[in-house]
Order: C-alpha cells, then sequence, then structure tokens
C-alpha cells in the first residue's frame, strides 16, 4: 500500500511539475505559439503624439505604438526589449496623419536563436488591418540593414523618436 502511495504522489508530482513548466514555456513564448497577426495594434501605447517624419520607412509620416512589454524600454530608449516586445509604425502620407497609407511596419523581438546577427528582431510589413501579411521574416535590405545603426537601443531607433517628441 506503501508503495503504491508513494508511486502515485511521485506521478502526480511529475506531471505538476511538466504542465508548470510547459504553461511558463507558452506564456513566455506567446509570440512563437500564434499567428503573427495584430488586429488590436490600435489598442497598444500611442508613443507619437502626431506623426513624426520618417527617411527610412520611404519619407512617409509614422505613428509609433508599442504593445505592453515594449513601452517600458521604448519610452526611455534603452535595451534590452524583452522577448516577444512589439512595435508597430503605421504610415501616413500627410504630416496631419489623415491618409493613412496601406502599410504597417512591425517588430517583434523574438526568442534567442531566432536571429542572433540581427539582436533576434522579426519584421513585418502589413495591411491597416493588422492581418494581412505583405512580407514577414529576416527582412535584410527592407529593414535589418538600416535598423542595425541602432544596435545600442536594440535595433530601435527610440533615441531620436523621443528626441523628436520632446523638442515640441
Amino acid at each position: 500500500m506503501t508503495r503504491l502511495i508513494l508511486f502515485l504522489f511521485s506521478f502526480i508530482l511529475a506531471w505538476m511539475i511538466t504542465n508548470i513548466h510547459a504553461q511558463a514555456s507558452s506564456h513566455s513564448n506567446s509570440c512563437t505559439n500564434r499567428p503573427l497577426t495584430f488586429e488590436n495594434w490600435r489598442s497598444y501605447t500611442k508613443v507619437t503624439p502626431k506623426p513624426i517624419a520618417s527617411k527610412g520607412h520611404g519619407n512617409t509620416w509614422v505613428e509609433i505604438y508599442v504593445d505592453d512589454l515594449a513601452k517600458a524600454p521604448y519610452l526611455a530608449a534603452t535595451a534590452p526589449y524583452p522577448e516577444c516586445a512589439t512595435i508597430v509604425k503605421a504610415h501616413y502620407s500627410d504630416e496631419s496623419g489623415t491618409n493613412q497609407t496601406s502599410n504597417l511596419a512591425i517588430m517583434v523581438k523574438m526568442p534567442p536563436g531566432y536571429d542572433p546577427e540581427n539582436a533576434d528582431w522579426w519584421y513585418g510589413k502589413y495591411d491597416t488591418s493588422g492581418t494581412k501579411s505583405k512580407k514577414q521574416g529576416k527582412l535584410f535590405y527592407e529593414c535589418i540593414a538600416c535598423h542595425r545603426g541602432a544596435s545600442e537601443t536594440d535595433y530601435l531607433f527610440s533615441k531620436e523618436v523621443m528626441a523628436e517628441i520632446n523638442k515640441e
């Protein structure tokens, strides 16, 4: 009887540890365990009070939105960003932000090992609904080549953006 109780206790304990580990893994890697769609991008924190000029994004005007994971490091212009942090840039053809183009530029910090040479960032170009990808992944010429210039702030130009916002 003692062996049976010990066996059952060991079995239940092993099951609990396995499930706790699986839940922690799925939570910490939630950006890799779901389709990369961003239909709720407008609910993110809007960093820019009004559109700002973006030479790197085809001389358009952009509004920048950050999710809860990206908010603190972006506003402080620090690095590194936590896994799954998401930044969205909505593009506009005018300074007033009334003529939105059909593009969202998106960055998601992926788990270590995704692209270690480029700080493990995933890049995407989406329609304004945030659900239809036009391009995505390790976009070297479209994104990485420029963002490498901001390696001290984990491939984000947050220092420049915050300086632009604060001078207004």
